[in-house]
């Protein structure tokens, strides 16, 4: 692998606060995760949000105007980062990303990063500020505000650097601290120090 390629996804940077491992194994080795039925119905229902949302106001967003860009495409070799972000939308000289997600949970910190992910992404290939983004349940309809504070953001950028030294050198990271994830993990088998 190139130094400054861009290696990982905001979405690798949930799965890597879920379980490092996850990644790694997706990623250095022969072993892929089949879709479940629960991965389909998600990916099933952001495509009927996304239809949706095109025909909604901004005021979910606390927003009056602004524009809309739907599966935004981005690509950064300085942050060795690249992804899609569901919605993207502009007013004036700020950016704002909003991911939907198919859950009744609030976020947590893996889906603030992911968030703060786009929110950097936009800052490097838009040039222009992304002081905030959007997270939407497709399920309770709450929009939270996530802030993309100096601690998040380097949260953030720390985590991207952690994964692409990992994933370039192929080496093991440590596994998630809180071993009741591993039980239901459908790659424990391959984590042979858990257990």
């Amino acid at each position: 692998m190139v130094k400054g390629e861009p290696v990982i996804t905001p979405a690798e940077l949930r799965q890597y606060h879920y379980c490092p491992r996850i990644l790694f194994y997706e990623r250095c080795t022969p072993v892929r995760r089949r879709e479940t039925r629960r991965m389909q119905y998600g990916r099933e229902a952001h495509d009927a949000e996304t239809a949706l949302e095109r025909q909604r106001s901004l005021q979910r967003y606390g927003l009056h105007e602004g524009k809309r860009e739907f599966n935004v495409r981005m690509l950064s070799t300085r942050l060795e980062l690249n992804g899609i972000a569901d919605l993207v939308v502009t007013v004036g000289a700020e950016i704002y990303p909003v991911e939907f997600k198919d859950s009744t949970r609030e976020p947590d910190l893996g889906h603030q990063m992911q968030l703060c992910a786009y929110g950097l992404l936009l800052e490097a290939t838009r040039e222009t500020h992304s002081p905030r983004g959007y997270w939407h349940s497709t399920r309770t309809r709450e929009t939270h505000v996530i802030e993309f504070s100096n601690q998040l953001r380097k949260r953030t950028l720390n985590a991207i650097q952690d994964i692409n030294a990992f994933i370039k050198a192929e080496r093991c990271p440590a596994p998630t601290p809180q071993v009741a994830k591993c039980l239901e993990c459908e790659l424990r088998n391959f984590c042979g120090d858990v257990f």
